[in-house]
């Protein structure tokens, strides 16, 4: 922690809208290493792929879209995996890009009605449970964190370790798979201690308590959160007091006004504030969903990348 001076919320009349949490006291220090371009063209397609990790999805479907990085490229594990507490699944997506020298993993953002609101359920119900690596989480990402690692999830990303020894690890997805990057990127940091890890999360609500955001600063080597105006999933689950017991934000935000071009965007000092993830009043699906000129509406019969 940098700074002890929280900064209060200017709507006096909605003091949940900024967080008074000290975990969220604002940096001297801002990172220097987040690129637009990075995001825009690479980041981007590794969420595309995970998103085609899916039983309806047809055989090379994720590689369709990984194909469009102009650099060397090799997909390792496409992971469907079976949810034990809404009965679905999420699929996870490992690769390599040689070029970068990272393994990449990306998990699959919501692509079906009930686990939508079967989310939305828990948020609602303010139902947190104890994380196995350390303090409490939204219940519902426990227990698929559980899920895909009774599948085999620490046995593929071993492989692809020992294949390439030398590379980093980068961790991305879009709204839910926001959440499960972040909650895994926690998960390879301790597991991989001497290897740097990014995290790259897209519009994912919030998931872990203060002492799972700790967690985060002290084993990640960088951390982001990619957010458009308008959209209303990072304002989930709802802060309806600075006192009850709720998961947080992670730092570090990069905030994009409605039109995300390549130099409007804003890397934030705090994990939430006024001009940063809270935004405009309005909040629009659209925002969620449409990021960088690019569809990222998933759903189930998803077909190859032709866009």
């Amino acid at each position: 922690m940098e700074s002890s001076q929280c900064v209060s919320s200017k709507y006096m009349c909605h003091p949940w809208r900024t967080v008074t949490h000290e975990v969220n006291c604002p940096v001297r220090v801002l990172p220097t290493t987040f690129n637009d371009s990075f995001n825009r063209f690479e980041i981007a397609h590794y969420i595309h792929a995970a998103n085609r990790v899916a039983e309806t999805v047809p055989v090379g479907g994720p590689m369709s879209c990984l194909m469009k990085i102009p650099q060397n490229i090799q997909l390792l594990f496409e992971l469907n995996v079976p949810t034990t507490l809404e009965r679905k699944s999420i699929g996870v997506v490992i690769g390599v890009n040689h070029d970068y020298r990272h393994i990449f993993i990306g998990f699959r953002s919501t692509n079906d009605l009930f686990q939508f609101i079967a989310q939305y359920v828990v948020f609602t119900m303010g139902w947190m449970e104890d994380f196995p690596l350390g303090g409490k989480m939204v219940a519902i990402y426990v227990q698929i964190y559980k899920d895909i690692l009774n599948f085999g999830f620490d046995a593929s990303l071993e492989q692809a370790v020992s294949l390439f020894p030398t590379y980093s690890l980068l961790v991305t997805g879009h709204s839910l798979g926001g959440a499960m990057a972040t909650v895994f990127s926690l998960h390879v940091a301790l597991r991989y201690p001497l290897k740097p890890v990014s995290l790259y999360a897209w519009s994912g609500p919030r998931s872990g308590d203060e002492t799972f955001v700790r967690m985060l600063r002290e084993h990640l080597t960088e951390q982001y959160r990619v957010v458009r105006d308008g959209d209303p999933t990072p304002d989930f689950p709802l802060r309806v007091s600075q006192t009850v017991p709720t998961p947080h934000h992670n730092t570090f935000e990069v905030f994009y006004p409605t039109h995300m071009t390549t130099d409007n965007y804003k890397i934030c000092n705090q994990a939430e504030s006024e001009t940063c993830l809270k935004g405009s009043w309005w909040k629009t699906f659209f925002s969620h969903i449409f990021m960088f000129d690019m569809n990222f509406l998933n759903h189930q019969r998803m077909g190859y990348c032709n866009e």
